[in-house]
């Protein structure tokens, strides 16, 4: 059965080093947990149950993770990581024609539910930046009153309010035939500068819980 879902956790986890010297990020636990399986738990509360985890760094360990999971298929990227666009690129012939996209670092209460409803090939869950945020590519948006993105007006640009991408996103298939076949690429980057000037990526902003572990920091917030 194809995929309605791909979880990121290929990333090297450099800032939360030296945790990440010996434990990908994705599986740094939280209140016991592993990241990843907080992920899990809010894909399936939404009906996700085929699943794509794209590895890298140590990767082993995420194939010891899933080992015992159903409907839990990995990717192992080698040689080279390949990004959010190459991640997905490379596990096309998994995935179902309509499918979420999840960071594994991060834990939300996103409602997956009414991103996938949103009537647009690429839907983004966008947040009013209050805080410094660290998801490698955070962006501003021009979003009028329809929920159509108009733009990426740049990184960590300026707006009223500074609204940035919560690295949560559901997308059709076909968006990949905008990505480079091979190698790595960012998604964004990619099929999302072709989609917005067409009009075809809406953005739902998200007015619940979010948080990034991206540093020391925020992990032992959280923790």
């Amino acid at each position: 059965m194809a995929a309605t879902a791909f979880l990121l956790a290929a990333g090297l986890g450099t800032r939360l080093r030296p945790l990440t010297l010996t434990t990908p990020k994705p599986l740094l636990p939280v209140r016991g947990v592993p990241l990843l399986d907080h992920a899990l738990a809010h894909l399936r509360a939404h009906g996700h149950q085929e699943i794509v985890v794209n590895a890298f760094w140590l990767a082993e360990q995420i194939v010891a993770w899933a080992k015992d999971k159903p409907g839990i298929t990995v990717v192992v990227e080698s040689p080279v990581i390949l990004g959010t666009g190459g991640g997905l690129q490379a596990a096309r012939h998994l995935l179902a024609e309509r499918f979420v996209v999840l960071n594994g670092d991060i834990l939300s209460d996103v409602d997956l539910t009414a991103l996938w409803n949103e009537p647009a090939p690429a839907v983004m869950a966008v947040r009013a930046q209050v805080e410094p945020v660290h998801t490698g590519l955070t962006l501003t948006f021009d979003t009028a009153a329809s929920g159509v993105v108009g733009g990426i007006t740049g990184i960590v640009g300026e707006g009223n309010p500074v609204l940035h991408f919560t690295g949560v996103h559901v997308l059709d298939r076909d968006v990949l035939d905008l990505v480079p076949p091979t190698g790595e690429s960012c998604i964004v980057r990619t099929a999302y500068r072709t989609l917005i000037p067409q009009g075809r990526v809406r953005g739902r902003l998200h007015p619940g819980e979010w948080k990034d572990i991206g540093t020391l920091p925020e992990y032992e917030s959280v923790r």
